[in-house]
Formats: structure tokens, C-alpha cells, sequence
């Protein structure tokens, strides 16, 4: 699903920014190559960011 129509940025692009290391909004938009558009997608951003890193943080670390 798409999380930002303007940039055409999914819900899987801001999981691989977080799994790299991004971890706040402007994080996961300089990752992408965010271009400014219409802004109304920033809450919904950060809900899935957060969920991105429940996610990441729940797997068991590669020892």
C-alpha cells in the first residue's frame, strides 16, 4: 500500500529505510529522496514508521 501517493513511496520502502537504520520521519524521507508535495501524508508516515520498528525490533539479532 502505498504511504505516500506524491512520491509514490510504499509501506515496503519505509520498512527497508527503518531496517537500514532510518528511524524518524526526516530519516525515512532524505532515505527515499523525498520531494516536497501536498504533506498530507506525514501522520500516516510516522504510524508506519513506528509499526516498521516494532516489527524490527521484535526479530531476534543474527549473532
Amino acid at each position: 500500500m502505498y504511504v505516500c501517493i506524491c512520491n509514490a513511496l510504499s509501506e515496503g520502502d519505509v520498512h527497508t529505510c527503518v531496517a537500514a537504520g532510518a528511524d524518524s520521519v526526516r530519516q525515512v524521507k532524505n532515505a527515499c529522496g523525498w520531494k516536497p508535495g501536498c504533506g498530507s501524508c506525514t501522520a500516516r508516515l510516522a504510524e508506519v514508521i513506528g509499526r516498521a520498528r516494532a516489527t524490527t525490533e521484535a526479530q531476534p539479532s543474527a549473532a
